[in-house]
C-alpha cells in the first residue's frame, strides 16, 4: 500500500466481515498487515487472481493472459485445491504484499464477494 500506514486495527471485526471467516484467518490477515510486506510480488499477483477465479469476478484486461495461464496451470494439477477452497491463505498472501491502488480495488471487489457467500 504505497504511502499507506498498515494498520491492523482497522481490520473489521470477524462478526462484522462475517461467517465465512473464521476468527483464525482474520488473525491472520492482521497479522500480514501489521508487519512489513514480505510476501513477492509475482506470488501475490498469483493469489490475487485465484481469489477473482474463486470469486468468479472479471479480471481487469492486462492481467487476462495471466489469469488464462494459471487457469490452464489449474487444469493440470487435478489433485490441488481449488482457488475457491483456498481464498482465505490467497487473501493473506495478498495482505502480506505491497500493494497499490489497482490491487486495492480488485481484493475489495473479490471480498465483497467471497464474504458474502
Amino acid at each position: 500500500m504505497h504511502g499507506r500506514v498498515r494498520d491492523a486495527a482497522k481490520v473489521p471485526s470477524g462478526q462484522e466481515l462475517g461467517k465465512q471467516l473464521n476468527n483464525q484467518a482474520r488473525t491472520a490477515w492482521a497479522n500480514a498487515i501489521a508487519n512489513p510486506p514480505g510476501a513477492k510480488a509475482d506470488e501475490a499477483s498469483t493469489s490475487l487472481l485465484r481469489l477473482e477465479m474463486a470469486a468468479e469476478v472479471p479480471t481487469p484486461a492486462e492481467h487476462i493472459a495471466a489469469r488464462r495461464m494459471l487457469q490452464l496451470q489449474l487444469l493440470t494439477k487435478r489433485n490441488d485445491p481449488a482457488p475457491a477452497q483456498t481464498w482465505l491463505q490467497d487473501a493473506t498472501n495478498v495482505f502480506a504484499s505491497d500493494f497499490d491502488e489497482s490491487t486495492s480495488r480488485r481484493m475489495q471487489n473479490v471480498l465483497k464477494v467471497l464474504l458474502k457467500r
